[in-house]
């Protein structure tokens, strides 16, 4: 596969000063100041066509990657290659083949309506007219927004502001399309469809698309995940591979009667338990054991449900696990 993006010990730094809550104001000009580390050596690569989740908490580095791979940033160390050309250097030509969705920084304007920013892109990005025509047509129409793009910005939903930051985005076509926080207090119906226009532009076009997220929903569409924490990267691999790290656990939402006479702790991690409801993290072969067995058998059981964990609970714990080596 064509690598489209490699990542190569890249390293960024800021300055910061220390909190100060309280005492004069000389005493607040006198503050100590430090470096930041919030990218520390990350290696990773891209390949053409792939649908990719980054994924952190905040603070983990998410959005000062992006602005070195779109050349927003100049790193400390390291290297970054976006179509084997470093970004900084070749901002003009890299502009021209990828896209930028920021979900907190719109790029419509905010009294005109969004057609006026499509119009900006056509002739920023010199699209011919037929082109953009077709493109505009198809982009509406997937997004639904024949009621919406000719309306002033400030008269839209925040999803159909996100819709139209992301057709003004992609209307030239780019190979590579970086969205931060994309669907992020988006309504459902835009979330669904700014999802389909994804999957649909990966398949028709092969657009590569890097997205940072906090959503499990957003995570299902990507083939690869990238995680990082403080600005190290502690998992870069498929989907799948992600899921099964901690395949050996299952997770057991029980209802009883009685339920305080029993020791759960016994059988694993006790997640919950509020009056007869009891969650269970526990090792899968607790689940053959003659004991967990009885407990199931037991005339205080009123219902029970087995499951694997998800998403949500493999990135807490692999929060939790690199935090402790730090």
């Amino acid at each position: 596969m064509e690598k489209i993006i490699e990542i190569n010990e890249l390293r960024k730094r800021f300055k910061a000063y220390e909190h100060v809550d309280k005492g004069t104001l000389l005493a607040k000009l006198m503050r100590k100041s430090y470096y930041k580390k919030v990218l520390d050596g990350l290696t990773f690569s891209v390949n053409h066509g792939d649908i990719v989740a980054l994924l952190g908490r905040n603070g983990s580095g998410k959005s000062t990657l992006i602005k070195t791979m779109t050349g927003i940033l100049h790193p400390d160390s390291g290297s970054v290659r976006v179509f084997g050309l470093d970004p900084w250097e070749n901002r003009i030509s890299i502009a021209s083949q990828i896209g930028v969705v920021l979900g907190a920084h719109g790029q419509l304007y905010w009294n005109l309506p969004a057609m006026d920013t499509f119009n900006f892109m056509k002739a920023l990005y010199h699209i011919p007219e037929k082109d953009f025509r077709k493109r505009l047509r198809h982009l509406v129409s997937m997004l639904d927004l024949e009621k919406v793009y000719m309306r002033p910005v400030r008269t839209l939903s925040l999803g159909e502001q996100m819709k139209c930051n992301f057709v003004a985005s992609v209307l030239h076509m780019p190979k590579v399309v970086f969205l931060d926080e994309p669907t992020i207090g988006v309504d459902l119906p835009s979330k669904t469809a700014l999802r389909s226009m994804i999957l649909t532009m990966r398949k028709e076009y092969g657009t590569t698309f890097i997205i940072t997220t906090h959503l499990v929903e957003d995570i299902t569409m990507a083939e690869k995940v990238i995680l990082i924490n403080k600005g190290k990267l502690i998992f870069d691999g498929s989907r799948d591979k992600l899921e099964h790290i901690f395949g050996n656990k299952r997770m057991i939402d029980l209802e009883l009667k009685n339920s305080g006479r029993i020791k759960f702790g016994s059988y694993g991690k006790v997640v919950e338990h509020t009056g007869d409801f009891v969650k269970l993290e526990v090792n899968k072969e607790v689940l053959k054991s003659k004991r967990f067995i009885a407990l199931l058998s037991g005339d205080n059981l009123v219902d029970y449900k087995v499951y694997e964990p998800g998403l949500n609970f493999v990135l807490s714990k692999l929060y939790k696990k690199t935090d402790k080596k730090r």
